[in-house]
C-alpha cells in the first residue's frame, strides 16, 4: 500500500510538473528581430532627425531594461499621458535606432512592433534610450494579414504600402 501510495504522489508530481512547464512554454512572449525586413532596412543604425516635437516618458514596464524610457511623438500614450515627462525633445534631434523586434502575446494574440534607440537631449545634457511602438497590424478579417505604418517622428509623410511580416 506504502509503495502505490508513493507511486501516485511520484506520478501527480510529474503530471503537475508537465502541465506547469507546458502552459509556460505556450504563454510566454515570442519575439523576432526584424531589423532587415522592409521598411526597416533603411532606418535601422542610420541618424534619423526628428519632424516633430517628441518627448521622453518614464516608462514603468520597458521590454528591457536597457531601454527604460518612452519616446512618445503623440501616435502610442499621447503627448498628454499620466505618465512622468523626462525631457522634452525639439524638432531636428539626432536619433539612432539600435534594433528593432515583434513581439507577440501568445495569450491574447497581439503583435506589436517596438523599435529600440536612442537620443541625446541638450538641454538635460543626458542621452536616453528608449522604446517606441510604430505601426499597425490588420488581422482580422484578413486573408494575409498586413502592417501599415502611421506617421513617424522622423518621416514627412507616412508609408502607404502594405507590409508582409511575418508574427512569430
Amino acid at each position: 500500500m506504502k509503495k502505490i501510495a508513493i507511486g501516485c504522489g511520484i506520478f501527480l508530481v510529474l503530471v503537475i510538473g508537465t502541465v506547469a512547464l507546458l502552459f509556460y512554454i505556450l504563454t510566454r512572449p515570442k519575439y523576432r528581430d526584424i531589423s532587415r525586413e522592409k521598411p526597416f532596412t533603411e532606418i535601422i543604425n542610420q541618424k534619423l532627425t526628428t519632424k516633430r516635437p517628441t518627448i521622453i516618458l518614464n516608462y514603468d514596464m520597458p521590454r528591457y531594461e536597457d531601454y527604460s524610457y518612452y519616446l512618445e511623438d503623440g501616435n502610442g500614450f499621447g503627448m498628454d499621458s499620466d505618465l512622468e515627462t523626462i525631457a522634452e525633445i525639439p524638432t531636428g534631434t539626432e536619433v539612432v535606432l539600435d534594433k528593432i523586434e515583434i513581439h507577440s502575446n501568445w495569450v491574447s494574440g497581439s503583435s506589436t512592433i517596438y523599435l529600440f534607440g536612442n537620443i541625446y537631449s541638450e538641454e538635460k545634457q543626458k542621452n536616453y534610450a528608449f522604446q517606441y511602438t510604430w505601426g499597425y497590424h490588420h488581422m482580422l478579417y484578413e486573408d494575409k494579414p498586413y502592417w501599415t505604418f502611421e506617421l513617424a517622428f522622423w518621416q514627412d509623410e507616412p508609408l502607404t504600402e502594405k507590409y508582409f511580416i511575418d508574427v512569430p
